[in-house]
C-alpha cells in the first residue's frame, strides 16, 4: 500500500503541526475549548495534530488508512489520550454529534463532508486544509468549493493561496448551536 510505504520511509514534513493549525488553535480553538475536549483527526498519518491536541488535554480519536502510521502514532502516544483506528475513511462510520473538534488535512472526498458536519457537536469546530486542484481535474477540490462543502457551518476563517503549481484552502468553521 502506498501510504504504508511512505510512512515506512518517513515523512519528516508531516511530523510537526501545520502552521495554520497552530495559529487557529492558539487564536480560536483554545479560546472556545480552554480545557480540551473530544477530537477526531481524520487521515491523521503519524499524528502531528493528534499529539499536539493530546498534549493540550484533548481526547483524540485518530483515523488513517495506514496501519504503519497508526502503529507509530500509538507508540508515540504511549497510552495517552489517543485512540487509533486503521480504516478507509470512505468506509468509516462517523458517530453523530460526538466531537468538539474535527481535523481534516489533505484528504479530499466530497462525500465525507456531510458525515463530518453531523459528527460535530453543536458549537464544534472543523479545521481543514486542502489542496486546490486545477480545473482540468474534476476530482480535485476547486477554488472556493470548500466553502460550498461546509455550507452548514459558520465560517470563522477561510483563505486560499497559491503554493507551487497548485493552491491550498485553509478553513475553520463552527457548527451552529441550534
Amino acid at each position: 500500500m502506498l501510504w504504508n510505504e511512505r510512512y515506512t520511509k518517513g515523512l519528516a514534513a508531516l511530523e510537526i503541526p501545520d502552521p495554520f493549525f497552530v495559529k487557529m488553535y492558539e487564536e480560536h480553538i483554545s479560546q472556545v475549548f480552554p480545557n480540551g475536549g473530544t477530537a477526531l483527526d481524520l487521515a491523521a498519518g503519524t499524528g502531528r495534530h493528534t499529539l499536539y491536541l493530546a498534549a493540550a488535554n484533548w481526547q483524540v480519536s485518530a483515523v488513517d488508512i495506514s496501519d504503519v502510521a497508526m502503529e507509530r502514532l500509538a507508540e508515540k502516544a504511549n497510552g495517552g489520550l489517543v485512540q487509533t483506528t486503521c480504516a478507509d475513511l470512505a468506509e468509516y462510520t462517523f458517530p453523530v454529534a460526538a466531537f468538539d473538534l474535527i481535523v481534516l488535512y489533505y484528504h479530499f472526498d466530497r462525500a465525507l463532508f456531510g458525515a463530518v458536519s453531523a459528527a460535530l457537536k453543536p458549537g464544534g469546530l472543523l479545521i481543514s486544509k486542502q489542496a486546490v486542484g486545477k480545473p482540468a481535474s474534476p476530482h480535485a477540490l476547486q477554488e472556493y468549493e470548500l466553502l460550498q462543502l461546509t455550507e452548514g457551518l459558520e465560517q470563522i476563517s477561510y483563505a486560499e493561496r497559491p503554493v507551487k503549481e497548485r493552491g491550498v484552502a485553509e478553513y475553520l468553521g463552527r457548527k451552529p448551536f441550534k
